[in-house]
């Protein structure tokens, strides 16, 4: 989920991520999705899982679909939604865009400050 939130930080990046731009009527949905540097196509439909008519994994902020769509595809990528819990964002953002993504260890207590500083 924190992957999705750094690519929500660019919208151009969402919209390559689906082939169409469009709300589809039938309710499916083509996602392009790198996993293990293999580009991949992964269909999925609109049924989202719910309990007690609420959805029960992400959420998303007013009528944006496209959060759950994207979990949706990594869950059937994975084998299911459970497989998915946990992980590092930088191996899942390397993986949903097909960018680069390196981990950085620090035990430098400015570091934080000077990434906000240079955001």
């Amino acid at each position: 989920m924190s992957s999705l939130s750094v690519i929500a930080e660019r919208p151009d990046r969402i919209k390559t991520l689906f082939e169409s731009e469009k709300t589809i009527p039938e309710g499916i949905y083509a996602i392009n999705i790198t996993k293990n540097g293999k580009k991949c196509h992964i269909v999925v439909d609109d049924y989202i899982p719910c309990k007690n008519k609420k959805i029960i994994f992400s959420h998303a902020h007013g009528n944006e679909l496209w959060v759950i769509l994207m979990e949706k595809a990594w869950a059937k990528i994975h084998g299911s939604y459970e497989r998915i819990i946990g992980g590092q964002a930088h191996e899942t953002l390397r993986d949903i865009t097909g960018a680069p993504a390196w981990e950085y260890l620090s035990s430098d207590e400015q570091t934080w400050d000077r990434i906000l500083e240079g955001d």
